[in-house]
């Protein structure tokens, strides 16, 4: 499971787990109130409401945690815990049989069923899928409905089976069924949907906001109705107007903070910051299928010319930690003794060299093969102009010229993910879930997919993901995974920067914000404002 995320050029502070930090200020009450509306501000549009099609990191929070209901959610200790299934039982390692509650309708009235079930993961893991991560379900064989709230899926042996059901809220059939799969994209229904959730949808303002409110008839043994009356999301593009609405009462909660805004809150009285723990990283998005991308040297002398410690310090004041690859210290496989690639521009010059990329005039700017000079057009959303300069300073010492391109984070994202794949570069986050889903975007099966925007094919990572992908003794599975983390960061198919967490900025007066690794509106419902009657959505 794996989602984009637009920036990566806001400071963090790790912690252990949950949403500690430094803060400042508290909410005014100790105990939580109905009523009132959150105002959110954040760049991030949420993008298609649906989960069938939806690929943005915070457009998923929404759905899975406020609009729909998943079969199973994770728990605060990761382990599973029941949500629109009331119970599930595995027959062995090739079956699970879910039995649904029977109280939970979508928000037309409509009652949700395994049918509803049937149809989304049917869809899901369908040839002409259009969902994100289909591919975690790849090893599943086979869907049965025993009745109106039991089903049976089937599957072939594989490590966590399960993992990535929490991150498939179902669609409601009645609405969804009758619209071809190669046509979700564009369903009417992506921008008015109807879920079944604790909020319910209201509004939606492009580029403006999204309205949600709280849904009356929400079970209460799923937790019943959210405290506030209406959750807004509002987008906001810069960090100034974000904190700017924040200061002013016109926005509750600022998701997206940069470092020298961050730490200049603690003054404020009537502000607290703090950070949660994520799942993300910062990389630069290379086109393999772009000469001369496609050559593993070259890739590595990149990323080995890039001072990825330096940005730390500059842009995040010392906080976050150089990514060796793709897989965070948050999860169980990571390979606690691979040294990400050393900052060495001598050993970056060598390797072009041996690359055929040399300075042959003497002008100071390497030239390619074919005598012209090596220039990358680097593409990146405005939150990073600061870390785009840093690359771009950082190559141009040893001889590469890096043209930078601001270009709008939706832009971009369509750019690397269409079939023509009209990029050489581009700069972007990457959040991966509790599963090791590795296959979309780096199996060479998978290169005409959307997410294998590398376009990258290495025999031996193809056959290490698929040795593991099918392993459910994870010790058994430890030192094949260490292998491929090792084989990735020497072939740097994305050039791996850093792992950041995420920070926030809220008004003091909210309450509930208990965020942790799962997501920043894991707790959504549970959120309420002090003096909530005399809050109101600007």
């Amino acid at each position: 499971m794996s989602r984009w995320q637009r920036g990566a050029c806001v400071v963090t502070l790790v912690l252990c787990a949950g949403c500690g930090g430094e803060r400042a200020g508290a909410p005014a009450a100790a105990e939580p109130a109905y009523g009132g509306t959150v105002v959110v501000a954040s760049p991030d549009d949420l993008g298609p409401l649906n989960s069938l099609v939806n690929g943005l990191r915070y457009g998923q929070e929404v759905l899975r945690y406020a609009l729909a209901l998943p079969l199973v959610a994770w728990g605060p200790d990761l382990g599973l815990e029941p949500a629109l299934a009331r119970s599930w039982e595995l027959s062995g390692d090739t079956a699970v049989v879910f039995e649904l509650r029977a109280d939970v309708r979508w928000h037309d009235g409509e009652r949700t069923t395994a049918y509803d079930v049937e149809f989304t993961f049917g869809r899901a893991m369908g040839t002409a899928s259009t969902y994100p991560n289909a591919g975690d379900f790849a090893a599943w064989t086979g869907i049965e409905v025993l009745d109106s709230f039991r089903i049976r899926f089937r599957f072939t042996p594989h490590a966590d089976p399960l993992a990535g059901v929490p991150f498939l809220p179902i669609m409601p059939r009645h609405l969804l069924d009758s619209i071809p799969a190669e046509r979700m994209q564009q369903a009417a229904f992506n921008r008015h949907p109807v879920g079944n959730g604790p909020f319910r949808f209201v509004e939606y303002r492009p580029n403006e906001r999204y309205v949600l409110e709280a849904n009356p008839d929400f079970p209460e043994e799923l937790g019943g109705r959210p405290y506030i009356d209406r959750f807004v999301w509002r987008i906001i593009q810069d960090d100034a107007g974000q904190i700017a609405e924040l200061r002013t009462g016109n926005a509750h909660l600022a998701m997206n903070v940069k470092a020298q805004t961050w730490t200049g809150l603690a003054a404020d009285p009537a502000l607290r910051a703090f950070t949660r723990e994520a799942r993300q990283y910062s990389m630069i998005a290379w086109n393999g299928r772009r000469a001369p991308f496609g050559d593993a040297r070259v890739r590595r002398a990149l990323i080995m010319a890039v001072d990825r410690q330096r940005i730390i310090d500059v842009l995040r004041r010392g906080h976050g930690y150089v990514a060796p690859g793709p897989v965070g210290r948050y999860h169980w496989s990571y390979d606690r003794t691979l040294a990400p690639l050393p900052h060495d521009s001598m050993t970056a010059r060598a390797l072009l060299a041996d690359a055929g990329i040399r300075d042959t005039d003497g002008d100071g700017v390497l030239e390619k093969a074919d005598g012209s000079d090596f220039m990358i057009e680097l593409l990146f959303p405005p939150i990073n102009d600061d870390l785009a300069q840093l690359i771009q300073n950082d190559l141009g010492a040893i001889g590469v010229r890096v043209d930078l391109r601001t270009t709008e984070f939706a832009t971009i994202v369509g750019r690397v993910m269409s079939l023509d794949r009209a990029f050489d570069a581009a700069l972007l986050a990457w959040e991966a879930d509790f599963r090791l889903s590795l296959r979309a975007v780096f199996h060479g099966a998978e290169r005409n997919g959307p997410f294998q925007i590398a376009g990258y094919a290495n025999p031996e990572v193809d056959s290490l993901i698929d040795r593991t992908e099918r392993m459910t003794d994870r010790e058994a599975a430890r030192p094949l995974l260490h292998e491929l983390q090792r084989i990735l960061r020497d072939d740097q198919p994305w050039g791996f920067l850093y792992y950041y967490d995420d920070l926030y900025a809220a008004r003091a007066e909210l309450g509930g914000t208990d965020m942790d690794i799962r997501g920043a509106l894991v707790n959504l419902p549970r959120w309420w404002l002090a003096g909530a009657a005399a809050s109101a959505a600007r």
